[in-house]
């Protein structure tokens, strides 16, 4: 008997969901959407999984994390491995999440993309890096209608007390079924604590084809790690010394925008800022500009007497 190798962990079933979220105020909300359509595939006799990408751990806030899903008719093959390599939902639960990250890696071919945002696809899709394999975008404003839950419960594999799909997590879960027809809608609702919020979600979702023919499917080479992409933890270079290696700009949902009309140079800002993003020589050569290092913490904002500084969404920006 000959085998082919590359066919022998073949899982033609599966379908892969993956959910990207922020650390600490938006890892439940990301948890919620992969439980949620879990639990309605296991409802309905399907092979499932749901958790937490320990890659992304400990979580920091604003830190980009994700939460996975597989949803399968036959027994998952691949069950040991980690994360999902090959997407075919993608979900955001902030939209600030398009900068910075390659949320549609290694999706296949015809993939959903649900972003939880007020913008319109369209705005969205000038983010995206490689629009290639995907197929749909749906875009629905979870936070309005349902707000994002901030909480540990949950974490790590301990119990959810305060429920599954109570906010965000609800809506957006009711927004994937209505794209893509993975589980039956009335699963996932019942499947969720806030059952309006998860209605919501699939009845008002803004879809847009994007594409309708895709190339042959042919996954990225893998590259192998070096020092240079182990994940980092502690204190982060100043813009006085570049690494572009450890950039965590795109933690960031806010920018920070300074008045110099109205700044008195009182240089609380520059004290006060956690990672040195201020450059401060004189009042007239003071930088406020390079924002590679700022996660948007609005501490800046905060300890500014007089209001020279306002946190403005970071996707009001093209840059």
């Amino acid at each position: 008997m000959n085998l082919d190798v590359k066919k022998l962990f073949e899982e033609p079933s599966l379908i892969q969901i993956t959910t990207w979220a922020r650390g600490v105020i938006e890892n439940k909300d990301a948890r919620d959407v992969v439980f949620a359509l879990a639990n309605a595939g296991s409802k309905e006799g399907k092979y499932v999984q749901a958790w937490e990408n320990y890659a992304d751990l400990p979580d920091r806030v604003g830190v980009p994390v994700r939460a996975y899903a597989r949803i399968s008719d036959e027994p998952l093959l691949s069950k040991y491995v980690y994360e999902n390599e090959h997407p075919d939902v993608v979900v955001l639960t902030n939209e600030a999440l398009v900068k910075g990250n390659d949320v549609l890696q290694g999706m296949k071919p015809g993939g959903v993309l649900i972003v939880n945002t007020k913008r319109d696809p369209e705005y969205i899709l000038k983010f995206l890096k490689d629009t290639t394999y995907l197929g749909t975008i749906g875009c629905i404003d979870a936070t309005e209608v349902a707000g994002h839950v901030q909480t540990l419960s949950g974490a790590e594999g301990a119990t959810d007390a305060s429920g599954i799909g109570v906010g965000v997590g609800a809506v957006l879960a009711g927004a994937v079924v209505k794209a893509k027809s993975i589980v039956k809608p009335e699963n996932v609702l019942s499947s969720v604590q806030n059952e309006e919020a998860c209605r919501y979600g699939y009845d008002e979702v803004r879809l847009v084809t994007v594409n309708t023919t895709f190339p042959e499917f042919k996954p990225a080479p893998k590259k192998p790690l070096g020092p240079e992409d182990l994940p980092f933890a502690g204190t982060v270079p100043s813009v006085d010394k570049e690494n572009e290696k450890r950039i965590t700009g795109n933690w960031r949902s806010e920018r920070p925008v300074w008045s110099k009309e109205r700044c008195t140079n009182c240089l609380l800002c520059w004290v006060n800022c956690p990672d040195s993003v201020v450059v401060y020589k004189t009042p007239e050569a003071a930088d406020f500009t390079n924002l590679k290092y700022c996660k948007g913490c609005g501490i800046c904002a905060e300890v500014c007497p007089t209001k020279a500084i306002t946190m403005v969404p970071e996707l009001d920006f093209e840059d």
